[in-house]
C-alpha cells in the first residue's frame, strides 16, 4: 500500500516534470554531455557483442548491467565515524519514545535476569534435589520457578508491545518525514531526479532503514543484554572454568565478523539480483513480439542466461560464506565443549564444581555462544543498511530553492498585472534568461514566441514560481513573487500544460482537482464550458466514468478539455498555456481553442506557442530571442514589420530577408497575399 500511494504521489507532485520545452532539453544535454554518450556507446557495444554471440562465459562479470558490489561496498574515503553518525541520526527517531525505550530496556534486563535464573534452579533441582535426596525442598524450588516464569511472560508480553510500538512509529515517522521533504522540495529537484531514483528512495531504501528500528535494534538491544547477563552469571557461578573457556569462545570471532559480512552482503546482492532476474522474465514474456520479429530470441535468452547466471552465482558465495561461518562457529563451539568437559571434570573431582554446576555452566556456555553469534550478524546487517541510510540523510538535508517568506504580503485582490523587471536566470553555467523586461496588463492575452532553447517556458516557471530569478524581480500587481505567500500565489494561477496528467479516477475527481469543494452542479458548468461535457455524456457511466491510470481512456483532445475544466472551476486570475494544443489533430485544436477562448476571457493569459495561427488575436506577440525581448506588437503589425516574427512565419533566413526588403522597393507584402501553410501560417 505504501508504495502504491509513493508511486500515486510522485506522479502527481512535480509538475514542473511535464514541462516540454527546448531549455530544458538542452539543459539535460549539458547536464549529461560526454558522460551520456559514452554511456550509450557502451551499452550498444556490449548489445552488439551479445548479439554476436560473443560472451559466452558464465558469472557474475558476464552480466553488463551488474553493479551490485560497487553499490554495497562503503566508501573507502568515509571513516567509521562517518557511518556511525548516520546511524546516530536514525537512531534519533527513537527520541520521542524514550520513555517507552527505558520500559523496553527494562523488561529486557528483567527478561534476561528471569531466563538466567531458570538454570540456576535447575542447578537446586540437581544438587540440592537428585543428588542430596532432598525431596521437601522439591515443592519450594519449583513454585520459585513458577513464579519466575510468570515475571518472565509478563516482561516479554510487556517487551513485545513496547517493541512493536515504538518500531511502528518510528517507522511511521521516518515515512512521513521523508513524504514532508518531498513536499517542500523545490521543482528544480524534480527535473534533476528521475521519478525511479526517488521511488527507489522512498520505497526500497526507506523500508530497508525501517528494519533497523522493527528488527535490528530490539533484537541488538535483547541480545546484548541477555549476554551480559548470562557472562555475570558464569563468572559468578565460577571464574576459573570461564578463563579456560574464554579463548575458545572468543577463537570464533577472529574470522567470524568476516564471514558473517560476506554473508549477508552476498544475500543481499542475491534479493536484488533475483529481483533484477524477474525483471528480465517480465521483459521477456512482454517483448516477445518484438524479439520475434527481429530474431532476436537467441539474443534475448544470452541476457536471460546471464542474469539467472548472475543469482546463481550470488547464491552460491552466500551459501558457501554461510557454511564457513557455521563450521567456524561449531568448531569454536566443539573446541570450547571439550575444554569445558575436561576441565569441568576436573574441577568436580577436586570437589569445587558441583554436578549442577557444571550443567548450568553448559546452558550458560551455549547461550553465550549463540547470543554473540546473533549479535554479531545483528551488526554485520546493520552495517549493509547503512549505505542507503546515508542516502536518506542526504536527501533529508536537501535545502528547497524556492522557500516561503518569514512574512508574506496578502494582496486583498488580485488583478493579474505581471511584470518581469530585468530577469536574469539560467540552468547551471548556461544564462537562459539575460535582462529580460516585460510588462503585461491585467486580463491582456501575451503570446511568447522564439526557437527552441530561449526561455519561453521558463518564463511560465518563474511566473508560478517554480523558480525564482537570479537576478531582477518577477512581480504580481506591483509586488515582488517572492514576498507573496506561495499559496494565493498559485490560487491565482491555472497552468494548461502540453501533457495533461489524469488522475486514475473518475472524470468528476479530476475536473474538481480544480476545486475539492466544488458541487456536482459546478462541476458540469466547467465541463460545458470548456466544451466536454458532450463527450463525456457518451461514456458509459458519463461523470462516474474512470479515466484510468492517467487518463488513459481518453484522447489527447479530451484529456486537455479535461484539464481546461479544470481551470474552469478554478477560476484563477491569471492563465498560463504551455503548448496546449500542439500534440492534438485539427479538429481536437479547433475544440479545445474554442474552450481555451472562452476560459481567456477576462483573465491575464500568457500563452508559449510554436503554432502562430493559434496566437494571431493575441493583444501582443513577444518574440524572444537569446533571453530577451527581440520585438513586441500584434501579429500584424510585427508581420509589416518584416522582424523576427516574419521570419519564424516563412522560415526565412535572416540574411536572405535583407536581402528582399532592399530588392523590394514597394516595401512589404500584404499579408493577405501569403499563402497558409500546412500549419495554418501564411507564407
Amino acid at each position: 500500500m505504501f508504495s502504491n500511494n509513493i508511486i500515486y504521489y510522485i506522479r502527481n507532485m512535480p509538475y514542473g516534470m511535464l514541462w516540454n520545452n527546448g531549455e530544458s532539453d538542452q539543459q539535460d544535454r549539458g547536464r549529461e554531455g560526454m558522460s551520456q554518450l559514452e554511456k550509450t556507446e557502451r551499452t550498444e557495444e556490449k548489445d552488439t557483442e551479445l548479439r554476436r554471440g560473443r560472451g559466452q562465459g558464465r558469472g557474475r562479470r558476464m552480466d553488463p548491467d551488474d553493479d551490485w558490489e560497487r553499490e554495497y561496498v562503503r566508501d573507502p574515503s568515509k571513516s567509521t565515524m562517518y557511518y556511525f553518525r548516520i546511524y546516530m541520526w536514525l537512531l534519533t527517531y527513537l527520541k520521542p519514545y524514550k520513555w517507552q525505550m527505558v520500559l523496553f530496556i527494562v523488561c529486557g534486563l528483567a527478561i534476561s535476569l528471569a531466563q538466567m535464573s531458570i538454570f540456576r534452579v535447575l542447578q537446586y533441582i540437581i544438587d540440592d534435589v537428585v543428588m542430596a535426596g532432598n525431596t521437601a525442598r522439591f515443592k519450594l524450588i519449583v513454585s520459585v520457578l513458577i513464579v519466575i516464569l510468570l515475571c518472565m511472560f509478563a516482561a516479554m508480553a510487556a517487551n513485545n508491545l513496547l517493541s512493536r510500538l515504538i518500531r511502528e512509529k518510528a517507522s511511521r515517522d521516518l515515512q512521513f518525514d521523508c513524504i514532508k521533504q518531498l513536499r517542500l522540495l523545490s521543482f528544480s529537484y524534480y527535473e534533476n531526479h528521475p521519478v525511479g531514483e526517488t521511488l527507489s528512495l522512498l520505497n526500497s531504501d526507506v523500508q530497508a532503514v525501517q528494519g533497523i528500528y522493527q528488527r535490528h535494534f530490539p533484537s541488538l538491544i535483547n541480545n546484548a543484554l541477555l549476554l551480559f547477563v548470562a557472562f555475570g552469571f558464569v563468572v559468578h557461578m565460577n571464574a576459573a572454568l570461564t578463563l579456560m573457556t574464554l579463548p575458545c569462545f572468543l577463537l570464533y570471532y577472529m574470522v567470524g565478523p568476516y564471514l558473517t559480512k560476506k554473508s549477508s552482503f552476498w544475500g543481499k546482492v542475491a534479493r536484488d539480483r533475483r529481483t533484477d532476474w524477474n525483471r528480465k522474465i517480465y521483459e521477456s514474456v512482454t517483448g516477445l513480439t518484438e524479439m520475434r520479429a527481429h530474431r532476436s530470441e537467441s539474443w534475448d535468452l544470452q541476457r536471460y542466461e546471464q542474469k539467472h547466471a548472475s543469482y546463481n552465482e550470488s547464491q552460491q558465495k552466500q551459501f558457501w560464506f554461510r557454511g564457513f561461518r557455521m563450521l567456524a562457529r561449531q568448531l569454536s563451539s566443539f573446541a570450547g565443549m571439550m575444554v569445558m568437559f575436561i576441565y569441568g571434570a576436573y574441577l568436580n573431582r577436586i570437589g569445587q564444581l558441583s554436578v549442577g554446576e557444571f550443567v548450568a555452566f553448559t546452558m550458560y556456555y551455549q547461550m553465550l555462544n549463540r547470543q554473540s553469534s546473533q549479535l554479531i550478524s545483528i551488526f554485520m546487517d546493520q552495517s549493509l543498511l547503512l549505505h542507503q541510510g546515508e542516502k536518506l540523510k542526504l536527501f533529508m538535508g536537501l535545502k528547497p530553492v524556492v522557500t516561503e517568506p518569514e512574512h508574506p504580503t496578502l494582496l486583498p485582490r488580485v488583478e493579474g498585472r505581471v511584470t518581469f523587471r530585468d530577469v536574469t536566470f539560467g540552468y547551471g553555467s548556461r544564462d537562459v534568461l539575460n535582462g529580460f523586461s516585460l510588462d503585461i496588463a491585467a486580463g491582456e492575452r501575451v503570446a511568447l514566441v522564439g526557437t527552441s532553447g530561449n526561455g519561453k517556458s521558463t518564463l511560465l516557471k518563474l511566473v508560478d514560481r517554480f523558480y525564482d530569478p537570479q537576478h531582477g524581480d518577477v512581480l504580481l500587481d506591483g509586488v515582488p513573487l517572492r514576498s507573496l505567500s506561495l499559496r494565493q500565489l498559485r490560487d491565482s494561477i491555472g497552468i494548461v500544460f502540453q501533457e495533461t496528467y489524469l488522475f486514475g479516477a473518475t472524470i468528476s475527481e479530476n475536473i474538481r482537482f480544480g476545486n475539492p469543494e466544488a458541487t456536482d452542479d459546478e462541476v458540469r458548468e466547467a465541463a460545458i464550458a470548456a466544451n466536454a461535457h458532450d463527450f463525456i455524456m457518451a461514456l458509459p457511466n458519463g461523470y462516474d466514468t474512470n479515466v484510468g491510470e492517467r487518463g488513459v481512456k481518453l484522447s489527447g483532445g479530451q484529456r486537455q478539455r479535461i484539464s481546461i475544466a479544470r481551470m474552469f472551476i478554478k477560476n484563477p486570475r491569471i492563465v498560463l498555456l504551455d503548448e496546449a494544443t500542439s500534440a492534438l489533430d485539427n479538429v481536437s485544436e479547433r475544440e479545445v481553442i474554442a474552450a481555451l477562448d472562452r476560459l481567456m476571457k477576462g483573465r491575464t493569459t500568457i500563452t508559449v506557442a510554436h503554432r502562430l495561427s493559434t496566437v494571431r488575436d493575441y493583444d501582443r506577440i513577444v518574440v524572444i530571442k537569446d533571453g530577451a525581448v527581440a520585438e513586441v506588437g500584434s501579429y500584424r503589425e510585427l508581420l509589416e514589420d518584416r522582424g523576427w516574427l516574419y521570419q519564424l512565419e516563412t522560415n526565412v533566413p535572416e540574411d536572405k530577408r535583407h536581402r528582399e526588403e532592399a530588392a523590394n522597393e514597394n516595401g512589404p507584402l500584404a499579408v493577405g497575399l501569403r499563402k497558409p501553410n500546412a500549419m495554418g501560417s501564411r507564407i
